[in-house]
């Protein structure tokens, strides 16, 4: 019985931290959430990891951080629901259902932290998935005439806003992520954006090389560029060279009038 409710009580923790994310990610509750949430989260589960490694973790104990938790928990959630419900909140959700650009750019950097809107990013990255879900049994990743089809379809309908089943902080103000370094994203084949062809805003998050366009699809010129190998040990399982994977890409996007630039390996100097 003591092992279950240990196990509940350290989920009940991971569940505080979830709830602290979510609420530094807003400005009005940023302060609050780290100076007051976290540290509080982080002296409960200080309190049990000392009792256990003591021999103290007994049903009072248990007892005793459960009704904190229980209330860290519902008032947490009630300041993120009253967040929900304000002004400031609801015109921006307004705005993006609305496709109003204007009052987005106007009200969602002091909506959410580290937010700035933006008039000179640089050229901008969005990453292509490859896996085709299949990773014990089958291939891992998709045909090069799938991957092709895929980035037609984005030419032709714009990327989609991240699909995220979680909670409404994370779902309801849909936007796509960004970065200025294709090279930080975990593919070999990427969107290049230029800003100025957007026609949407830009924000930025606080120079972390991260850029965000709050709309629900961005339809935009862009240019495809494929690196000259790949990392992932997972493409040994494929049935084609990524060579010959990438070249049959670059044919099939280059014949629908896509712009394609094939990255070529640097020269090494040693």
């Amino acid at each position: 019985m003591v092992v279950e409710q240990l196990i509940g009580l350290q989920a009940a923790i991971g569940e505080l931290g979830e709830l602290y994310l979510a609420a530094k990610g807003f400005r009005a509750l940023r302060a609050a959430a780290e100076n007051q949430l976290l540290l509080r989260t982080a002296a409960l589960a200080a309190q049990l990891r000392h009792a256990v490694r003591q021999g103290n973790f007994g049903a009072a104990l248990a007892d005793a951080t459960a009704r904190e938790i229980a209330a860290l928990r519902q008032d947490w959630q009630e300041r993120l629901d009253r967040l929900r419900a304000s002004p400031p909140y609801q015109q921006c959700l307004h705005a993006w259902f609305a496709d109003d650009t204007a009052t987005l750019a106007a009200l969602l950097p002091d909506l959410i932290a580290d937010l700035v809107l933006t008039t000179a990013a640089p050229p901008l990255y969005w990453g292509v998935s490859l896996t085709a879900g299949r990773r014990h049994g089958g291939r891992p990743f998709v045909a090069a005439s799938a991957c092709a089809a895929t980035i037609i379809r984005y030419r032709n309908e714009g990327v989609p806003a991240e699909a995220d089943d979680g909670d409404w902080w994370d779902t309801e103000i849909g936007s796509i992520t960004l970065v200025d370094d294709a090279q930080a994203l975990d593919t070999p084949i990427t969107l290049r954006l230029m800003p100025a062809e957007l026609r949407l805003p830009v924000f930025c998050l606080s120079d972390s090389g991260i850029y965000r366009v709050y709309a629900k699809v961005l339809k935009a010129p862009f240019t495809v560029r494929l690196q000259p190998e790949v990392t992932d040990e997972w493409w040994q399982a494929f049935p084609e060279p990524y060579a010959a994977w990438r070249a049959a890409v670059a044919a099939e996007l280059a014949g629908r009038g896509i712009g394609v630039e094939m990255i070529e390996q640097k020269a090494s100097h040693d």
